[in-house]
């Protein structure tokens, strides 16, 4: 008897007797690691059948059969039209409220089938009693792996059809119309009793309640609807849908995201969730987060951020980073480091908006000198690092990190010696300018652009004033090989201003709070009486960095041959990735050298230089040099 035939056999008699009859686990599994898409559709078809007409008589571990029926259903090929051809019909339902994990994953893998097709969907949408009862497993499910694969279900129902359609304009007053009105967003957004169990479920008025999840289980439940906003993010859920249920639950017109955000949450006596609150704020500040976003953004707004301003949660999650002396420790220590990167989404995705609010602006710079001015050479070099601050100060626009009439900059409090990875790594940042793409997006028009393109320029060249051993200090860090980390930072700046997007300064004097030099001002303010280097390129071949840089790219890579044992395991390995990293910057500095020679017809001997470097590759021949690398004492 071959496989088939012994499987087909075999769920016949346990069929016929569920009770006394025991499932072969073992025989289950080994015709699931053998079926394959090549098994023939008509045998697929019987095994299913079969299967299905076992569960429901099943009266012991159903996994071996439930994970049989999601291996036979996986191939595109096997339709929600052929799912609802079964025999007996899916109990749905039943599946989607069993107590057992298995059945649930099986029942979700089956209504996946309906997320691939809107006609699908919409046949699922004519069931209220599946959607609901799937919208109550994926909130309510103590099984992680289940509420996961609910989630994806629900997605996909609720976004096939709608990827990718977006508006193009912004207004923070006037919403364009929604574009979702499948037949699944109504089943979920205009259906009294759909609709309202999600707030019945994320509500803590009910917790604890007969027949009601705990006040732990319900912000579990939040927490899971918060991460689906954010993909779902359009204004079918910014917008008031059913009135009767909404004002139950203390809302007013901003539907189920105004009860997210401003109602569901008690923030106040729950930090974890207001943790996770804040991070779902900077979440839909981001461009693009949601697969059916129907408003526009640009670096001015978008209905994200009106939205959050509108109900006063901007205000209310920068201010724990901002004005701290508001908030007691118990909450920054907890806060804070979310604030920040609230802020730095913030700053980053709408820098306009940013620089034109000067209480925001001004607090920011305020915020960072306060956090910068206490950290002594001895907490650097411990790696003792304010993160989260330097997370905002890489993020700020580079037009707001120039220094004003009365006092410098917060960029201007971080030093290359000692070498800090964190340091050095906002360094890169800041110099390297905006990415090149970044106009593509929609986020930066070209005149911003250019504004910081050259506040970029302006301020390497102004630090560089201040910190004319910055490049020594580089190469010092690129060859302690024994900081690992400081050392690759120490070549990502480098790399940073070998490839940077930077632009020249006017030529008239600007005016305004976030101004930029002219050109001949920026030569003064450096003591230059030529005009600066135009690009990361020339920057590098000008003093001081010539004489650091060029020579340390060229030399052969440190190693650790010479030490007992021949230096294996970690060291090697460390050298090996600086080495690597030195390399790659070499190369990039080749192609910025062809690209210059063919423009201008100058620096060919350094190119001939570079070529005699690289053909060496990474380690450079050193391998029998050992003994050429700088270490510390730890």
């Amino acid at each position: 008897m071959d496989l088939l035939s012994e499987i087909q056999s075999h769920l016949v008699e346990v069929t016929l007797d569920p009770a006394g009859k025991v499932l072969n686990a073992g025989l289950l599994e080994k015709f699931d690691g053998q079926v394959t898409e090549a098994i023939l559709e008509a045998d697929r078809d019987t095994i299913i059948h079969q299967l299905a007409q076992l569960l429901p008589s099943l009266q012991q571990d159903p996994s071996p059969a439930t994970a049989l029926i999601e291996t036979l259903i996986r191939p595109a090929s096997y339709t929600f039209t052929r799912i609802l051809d079964i025999q007996p019909p899916v109990d749905f339902v039943a599946g989607l409220k069993a107590l057992l994990p298995s059945i649930n994953f099986v029942t979700l893998s089956l209504l996946e089938k309906a997320g691939f097709k809107s006609s699908d969907a919409g046949i699922v949408a004519g069931k209220p009693e599946v959607v609901a009862a799937l919208i109550e497993l994926w909130l309510s499910t103590p099984t992680t792996a289940v509420a996961l694969k609910a989630h994806q279900v629900l997605l996909a129902l609720l976004t096939v059809g709608e990827k990718g359609r977006k508006l193009n304009t912004v207004s923070s007053t006037d919403y364009p119309e929604f574009h979702g009105q499948s037949l699944m967003w109504r089943r979920v957004f205009r259906d009294k009793d759909v609709y309202g169990s999600i707030y019945r479920i994320c509500s803590l008025s009910t917790a604890g309640r007969d027949g009601q999840l705990s006040k732990r289980d319900k912000t579990v439940a939040q927490a899971r609807l918060l991460d689906l906003f954010v993909k779902i993010d359009c204004d079918s859920i910014r917008h008031q849908q059913l009135a009767e249920v909404e004002s139950h639950y203390g809302v007013k017109n901003g539907g189920l995201m105004e009860f997210a955000a401003l109602k569901m949450v008690d923030y106040e006596n729950d930090v974890l969730m207001h943790m996770t609150l804040i991070d779902f704020f900077a979440e839909i500040l981001k461009p693009d987060h949601s697969i059916v976003q129907t408003f526009g953004i640009s670096n001015h707004t978008s209905s994200s951020l009106a939205f959050l301003i509108q109900i006063g949660l901007h205000a209310r999650t920068l201010s724990y980073y901002l004005d701290v002396s508001k908030h007691s420790s118990l909450d920054l220590t907890y806060l804070y480091s979310h604030s920040a990167n609230y802020l730095a989404t913030y700053c980053s995705s709408y820098p306009h908006h940013f620089l034109s609010d000067r209480s925001v602006s001004g607090r920011t710079i305020d915020r960072l000198y306060d956090s910068l001015k206490d950290m002594t050479a001895g907490r650097w070099a411990q790696g003792l690092t304010p993160k989260h601050d330097l997370h905002v100060l890489a993020s700020l626009p580079r037009v707001a990190l120039l220094p004003r009439m009365t006092q410098g900059s917060p960029l201007f409090m971080l030093n290359a010696n000692p070498p800090n990875e964190d340091a050095l790594n906002t360094l890169a940042a800041v110099f390297k300018g905006p990415r090149v793409q970044e106009s593509s997006l929609g986020q930066i028009d070209s005149d911003e652009e250019h504004q910081e393109r050259s506040a970029a320029r302006t301020l390497y060249w102004l630090y560089l004033d201040q910190y004319s051993n910055l490049w020594q200090d580089v190469v010092k860090a690129g060859e302690t090989v024994a900081l690992k980390n400081a050392a690759l930072a120490s070549i990502g700046l480098i790399d940073a201003v070998v490839n940077a997007n930077w632009a020249t300064l006017p030529s008239d004097p600007d005016e305004g709070l976030y101004s930029l030099p002219t050109e001949k001002q920026l030569a003064e303010n450096c003591y230059s009486s030529q005009p600066l280097p135009a690009s990361g390129l020339l920057a590098m071949l000008a003093p001081p960095a010539l004489e650091a840089v060029l020579p340390y790219l060229l030399r052969p890579a440190q190693t650790f041959s010479n030490l007992v044992g021949g230096g294996k395991g970690d060291v090697e390995s460390a050298a090996y990735r600086v080495a690597t990293a030195k390399f790659d910057v070499l190369v990039s500095l080749k192609s910025k050298l062809q690209k210059y020679v063919q423009e201008t017809g100058q620096l060919n001997e350094v190119i001939e230089v570079v070529d005699k470097r690289l053909a060496l590759g990474p380690m450079g021949g050193s391998s029998d040099a050992g003994g050429r690398i700088g270490t510390l004492e730890l």
